[in-house]
């Protein structure tokens, strides 16, 4: 279970689009051109490969477009989160007994289907999208809209989008006047959307906004500026967590703030660099929201054709961030002594003072046909796409029971395949 997400879904996408086509069909004459279908398989594996709590993350997903017009395209498609591995229950501070500390095994599958469509009219497009997704102690509903437009012969682009969210999570059926110190946290999914009687569902809600600028300002250097911002509301905890709150021992329910707003500006700029037939990328964001937590990501990237079919593409990242408020890495020092330390408590490391490096590449091969000597005589383009990133994250603050943990490195791997008939 995570704070800020989430078969029979995809009957349900195939009737939203054949409804589309049909109230379409009737307001476009019938000489429209043929189809053009493009479909996208991805899959992820992201692992952990610690010694003490491995964890492992498959991700496949699936995206189909089918453009019946050329002012319309609608699409469809499914992803899961296939997790397993093992997860602490309690975070303990440095003042804590060590034994207090235990690892559980975790497994959770997750999905979630889409769908969506895009009305594009000369210098403009209009696009709407939704998509839920479910998991054991998760539900979540969400649509986003977005609008565009470019001017000056296409050399300006300016992109506008808004989504909202509409989350439900599972947690212990406890009283609301319960204090936030006696909660317990939840011990498993067992009776979640089921109607128990030991579980509650708890709302959030989220709200999205985004701006963007691009801008060509030669044939050989783009910049993008992008702003966005976020609004959360609801359970914003890990209702699986607790956290040790006082010299001995006893430990709550994770507790953070029921709000939170977020907000971030990015800047990219790409320069191709005739002599060495080379394009290469600086990316800045910085980011803050009411949790008092400041970050700055850096990145740079060089991309270039090694054959006229095959694109290489390097990169480093670095992420600095800033701990919240509320943040300790232990919550027994607090006012009274025997005492939780302040009105918040957190067991997340990604609400610590952390920086992480990634470094990584992408490899991505394409082959274009045409429509009279198409690719295995059906498809108009095809291309594969294989990254590999790895990842090291440093943690300033964060232990368990005082013990440093040993899950700060990780690798990403993925492999995509894209097809245009």
């Amino acid at each position: 279970m995570t704070t800020l997400r989430h078969t029979s879904r995809s009957g349900s996408s195939s009737a939203f689009a054949a409804l589309v086509m049909a109230f379409v069909s009737l307001l476009v004459p019938t000489r429209a051109r043929a189809q053009v279908v493009e479909t996208r398989l991805r899959a992820t594996v992201f692992h952990e490969p610690s010694p003490t709590s491995k964890m492992t993350v498959l991700t496949p997903s699936a995206q189909l477009e089918v453009s019946p017009w050329e002012f319309l395209s609608v699409n469809a498609g499914y992803e899961a989160d296939i997790v397993s591995g093992a997860s602490e229950e309690v975070k303990a501070g440095t003042s804590s007994p060590p034994d207090v500390v235990s690892a559980a095994s975790v497994h959770d599958l997750r999905h979630v289907v889409n769908g969506g469509l895009t009305i594009t009219r000369k210098h403009t497009h209009l696009g709407a999208s939704y998509a839920y997704g479910t998991e054991r102690d998760y539900r979540s509903n969400s649509f986003t809209v977005n609008a565009g437009s470019d001017f000056f012969q296409k050399n300006t682009q300016i992109e506008l989008s808004y989504g909202r969210g509409f989350d439900k999570v599972c947690n212990v059926k406890y009283a609301d006047t319960l204090s936030p110190t006696l909660r317990p946290r939840l011990d498993s999914s067992k009776g979640c959307f089921a109607g128990a009687k030991t579980r509650r569902l708890m709302p959030i809600d989220l709200d999205s906004f985004q701006i963007g600028w691009t801008q060509s300002w030669t044939p050989l250097f783009t910049t993008q500026l992008v702003f966005s911002g976020q609004l959360q509301h609801g359970f914003l905890s890990n209702a699986y967590r607790s956290v040790v709150i006082s010299a001995a021992g006893s430990a709550a329910q994770e507790h953070h703030p029921d709000n939170r707003a977020r907000t971030a500006a990015a800047i990219r700029a790409k320069y191709y660099v005739k002599p060495l037939a080379t394009a290469f990328g600086i990316d800045a964001r910085i980011y803050r929201d009411t949790w008092d937590i400041l970050s700055q990501t850096y990145e740079i990237n060089a991309e270039r054709y090694m054959l006229p079919w095959l694109r290489l593409m390097l990169r480093g990242r670095f992420y600095t961030q800033t701990g919240a408020l509320f943040w300790s890495d232990d919550y027994t020092g607090g006012e009274p002594i025997t005492g939780p330390r302040g009105q918040y408590w957190s067991g997340d490391r990604e609400l610590s003072p952390l920086q992480n490096f990634l470094g990584g590449g992408r490899l991505i091969a394409t082959w274009n046909g045409h429509k009279g000597d198409r690719i295995a005589g059906m498809l108009l383009s095809v291309s594969t796409e294989a990254t590999l990133d790895v990842i090291k994250t440093k943690l300033d603050q964060f232990t368990w029971a005082g013990r440093a943990p040993d899950d700060t490195f990780a690798i990403v791997g993925g492999l995509g395949i894209d097809g245009q008939f």
